[in-house]
C-alpha cells in the first residue's frame, strides 16, 4: 500500500547520506520487492555491534574491490 512512499523515502534518506543518487539505486528503485528489504538490510547492517566500524568499512572496500567499483 505504501510501497511508493518507501520507496521514495529510501532514494531520499540514500541520495542525503551519499551526496547524489547513484545509479544502482534508481535501478533497484524499479523494482520495490527488491530494494525495500535491501534498504532494511543494510539499516540492520549498520546497527549492528557486533563487528567494529572500521572492520565494516574494510569489508565494504574490499568488496567494492572484488566487483571492480570504479568509485
Amino acid at each position: 500500500m505504501f510501497t511508493q512512499l518507501r520507496v521514495a523515502l529510501i532514494r531520499r534518506f540514500a541520495k542525503k547520506r551519499l551526496g547524489k543518487e547513484i545509479a544502482p539505486l534508481a535501478t533497484l528503485a524499479t523494482h520495490p520487492g527488491v530494494i525495500i528489504p535491501y534498504a532494511n538490510f543494510g539499516l540492520a547492517l549498520d546497527k549492528t555491534t557486533l563487528v567494529p566500524a572500521k572492520l565494516k568499512v574494510l569489508g565494504q572496500i574490499r568488496a567494492a574491490k572484488l566487483v571492480e567499483c570504479p568509485v
